[in-house]
């Protein structure tokens, strides 16, 4: 169970008592003076180390309640009110609550609450520590309001230590309302910069905290540049972090937590400080139910100076009415918090209008009536035109506990679905198809979250595997010479595959760059492979260009971009990298689309939108393109994006040259944007087409079909369901005349030429690679041009010479009548 714990460091200041006639103290027998041993109405109560229950002198020469623990160990021991109907105090929903119990301690101990509602009695809350003390001192503290249902309390101090506690004099009695802190801000929160309060806590804000660390809280000057007059920050420090997490939040305080109606969006800002990434932007909400913990919005990134961190939130629980937020530490380090903000999301840009009317001009789509069997994250091609679908776990942590890992063949053309027994976790593993029309595949999972001191860490798996669509079986490989989880795979001219990126088995980012060798079908020593000893990061966007050296364009999963450009140019082969400027906002590229525009021999790659999932800023629709054949290459401004900008971006070559982009969200895993567009390099710009009906975002696919059209499929938004859908895009060329490819070879040889056979007229001819995508990357996507010469039905068809344009493989082979529209493919082996 979440608990949300409050006032870790200090008592809201329940205003001037003597204003107001004193409250009627709710408990009975406050001064422990009835009963024998045991006080009447009240229990001894505690778990684990046993404790020694004694009856001591009292504050005011009565009697008081003693316990000691000798050995401690853990739990915890105290004395609560009864909780039956003639004990327990009867308190009203809706209300605060002052408490007061005196004590004697030699260690701190924590002022503790249960509260009686329909389903019975429950733990409420850990409301303040208080430190120990030789002479009697009084543990106060103002609660938050009774929830909905509410009808009995009961509280105490509780002694979690070797030590001894003496305990007299309880009170609890009706709060008065909040004093007023002044009209909300323009950011719908009172207090936003924290000026207002004269206590160790700024009015209407409270700590909270829980788990086992050493954390301390207090207000300081040190603020944003540019504050407003009389801004403080908060400043949490913590110690010894073994477990929990601290923060300051917006108090449960009636008038005090941001009011929200509706469903959402909502945008949400503090500025912070922070020398630590343990650090997570979390949100809690008031419901008929009360309050309750309800997500963590991004992880956020250390802070050496004041940086502003922007969440949205897309959704509330049914009945919300209120919201508390706030910046969580969850490791050794210090943060500091001020200006918290919390507004209306302004509406997204509204799409180019499109006539779903003219497939001719647009395309259009279809949404088939099978649905994947499977949560399908990785999608490749096979050479006989089926699809192989993985899902391993499938983001699904239950499925990696009991060992069930699944995988499917798809075939496009009858809608079947065969089950393909699965080795091990391949979700988030690397794979390309390889010379001989095997599929290859590199890490994946080794451990889900939760083993691990953190809420993002998953460690990377060191086995390999090949598919063989012979024999329609997984068979094991080597393992590679370092875990990657998260790892691209490059297939070389030569057949040999690089590859890199990722977490390693300890969940950190791993610098080791592995080599697969065709010839043995095994990865090569680390010691045989050059190494730049560089994160590359999560399925970097690493494509081979046409000299053998390689090109990061910026992309990547999850988070910042790399320090520099944030783009490189890349040789392998002796561990050098160059950048490349002219990238903009190289932070927001997080889940961008990267792709060849135009036949490979042009060397010109495209970054299309992304974002940010830990700052989860708003996605961008910024376009850069490179011309790699430069002698200086630079990053260069390109046509944005139609419609609102967009992480989860699918870029799919299509045959006849052009670049279908569509799907994709605002947000992380949120947000979704219904828009979709097709890029033409001749005339570099965008057209928008229909969007695909399905909305989609993370762990989304596209993939081309050899008979030109696309299948869409996946989506893993912030619930963490997934969509099970199938969407097929067909190109306007699908409604047009088509030249048909009557006979071609089935394999061709490197600078070879060879016939074919056109039923029509074919002007240009191309090799598309069958392509092998997930998370929006598929780095060894292209379409290569192939010089074609002949008349009437029979032409003739010239390779490339260079292997590093046409690495070995599979290809599909379409020809273009003049007016640009491409044949259905067919098979032919490049060697």
């Amino acid at each position: 169970m979440l608990v949300l714990v409050l006032g870790l460091f200090s008592a809201v200041n329940p205003g001037n008592a003597a204003d107001r006639p004193e409250a009627v103290n709710l408990v009975q027998n406050p001064g422990l003076e009835e009963g024998a041993d045991l006080p009447h109405c009240f229990s001894r109560s505690g778990w684990g180390s046993k404790g020694a229950w004694a009856v001591a002198a009292g504050r005011g020469g009565g009697r008081a309640a003693s316990v000691s623990i000798a050995e401690y160990v853990s739990g915890d021991r105290k004395l609560l009110q009864t909780e039956s109907p003639d004990c327990a105090p009867a308190v009203t929903a809706g209300t605060g609550y002052e408490m007061e119990i005196w004590y004697q301690s030699d260690v701190p101990v924590t002022l503790t609450a249960f509260v009686h509602g329909t389903s019975g009695w429950s733990y409420w809350g850990d409301l303040q520590t208080f430190p120990a003390s030789s002479g009697w001192s009084a543990a106060r503290k103002q609660t938050p309001v009774v929830p909905p249902g509410t009808t009995m309390m009961s509280f105490g101090l509780a002694l979690a230590g070797s030590g001894t506690l003496t305990t007299d004099d309880y009170s609890l009695r009706a709060a008065a309302p909040p004093q007023e802190t002044g009209p909300p801000g323009p950011a719908g929160v009172l207090n936003p910069n924290l000026s207002a309060g004269s206590g160790p806590l700024p009015e209407c804000f409270v700590s909270a905290g829980w788990g086992e660390n050493t954390v301390s809280g207090s207000l300081t000057d040190d603020v944003p540049a540019g504050s407003a007059p009389g801004t403080r920050a908060f400043e949490l420090v913590m110690s010894n972090h073994i477990s929990g997490d601290a923060k300051l939040i917006p108090s449960e305080a009636p008038g005090c937590a941001p009011s929200v109606t509706g469903n959402g969006p909502w945008d949400l800002s503090i500025d912070y400080l922070s020398t630590t990434a343990s650090a997570s932007f979390t949100v809690f909400v008031h419901t008929p139910a009360g309050w309750q913990y309800w997500t963590d919005l991004a992880v956020l990134p250390a802070a050496p100076g004041w940086t502003t961190a922007k969440a949205r939130l897309e959704k509330v629980p049914a009945g919300t009415d209120r919201v508390s937020f706030g910046i969580a530490l969850f490791g050794t380090g210090t943060l500091k918090t001020t200006n918290y903000a919390l507004l209306p999301a302004p509406p997204d840009p509204l799409p180019e209008p499109v006539d779903p009317g003219q497939p001719e001009l647009t395309g259009s789509w279809e949404v088939l009536e099978s649905e994947l069997p499977i949560r399908a994250v990785h999608t490749t091609l096979l050479h006989d035109g089926r699809l192989l679908l993985i899902a391993g776990s499938g983001n699904d942590g239950n499925l990696f506990a009991a060992g069930e890992f699944r995988a499917v063949l798809w075939d496009a053309a009858t809608g079947e679905f065969t089950e393909v027994p699965v080795p091990y976790d391949m979700f988030c593993a690397g794979h390309v198809t390889l010379p001989d029309g095997k599929v290859l595949l590199a890490g994946g999972t080794q451990e889900y979250p939760g083993a691990q001191d953190g809420p993002t860490t998953f460690e990377g798996s060191k086995q390999s595997y090949y598919f063989d669509p012979a024999d329609d079986s997984f068979h094991r490989l080597p393992d590679m010479a370092g875990a990657h989880w998260y790892p691209s795979l490059t297939k070389l001219g030569s057949g040999d595959v690089w590859s890199a990126g990722g977490l390693n088995e300890k969940a950190e980012g791993t610098v080791l760059t592995e080599m697969f060798d065709y010839s043995s079908m095994s990865w090569l020593p680390q010691a045989a492979v050059p190494q730049t000893w560089s994160f590359w990061g999560t399925y970097p966007h690493m494509f081979l260009l046409d000299d053998g050296t390689m090109f990061y364009t910026g992309g990547h999963t999850f988070g910042s971009g790399l320090p520099g450009t944030g783009a490189s140019i890349y040789n392998w082969q002796t561990a050098r990298m160059w950048d490349v400027p002219g990238l903009r906002q190289k932070d927001l590229r997080d889940q961008a689309g990267s792709v060849f525009i135009g036949p490979v021999q042009d060397q010109r790659l495209m970054i299309v939108g992304g974002g940010n999932t830990e700052t989860n800023e708003p996605a961008i629709s910024l376009v850069d393109i490179v011309d790699l054949n430069s002698p200086t290459p630079s990053y260069s401004p390109g046509p944005d994006l139609p419609g609102p900008g967009k992480a989860y971006v699918n870029l799919v070559n299509l045959p006849d040259r052009t670049v279908l982009a569509s799907n994709g969200a605002r947000h992380n895993r949120a947000s979704d944007v219904l828009t979709a567009a097709l890029y033409d390099p001749a005339d570099n710009q965008w057209q928008s087409v229909p969007a695909d009906p399905v909305a989609r975002n993370y762990h989304s696919t596209a993939i081309l079909l050899p008979d030109g059209r696309v299948a869409v499929l996946g989506s893993n938004p912030l619930d963490n369901s997934f969509e099970f859908r199938i969407s097929v895009y067909s190109p306007p060329y699908m409604a047009a005349d088509r030249p048909r490819i009557l006979e071609a070879p089935k394999r061709a040889g490197y600078g070879e030429s060879f016939t074919v056979q056109v039923d029509g007229e074919a002007t240009a001819a191309s090799l598309m690679s069958p392509m092998s995508a997930t998370h929006q990357t598929d780095t060894n996507a292209r379409l290569i041009d192939l010089p074609i010469s002949g008349t009437g039905n029979t032409y003739t068809v010239q390779v490339p010479e260079n292997r590093n344009l046409v690495p070995p493989g599979p290809y599909m082979f379409t020809v273009l009548d003049g007016a640009g529209v491409p044949s259905t493919a067919r098979w032919v082996w490049i060697s």
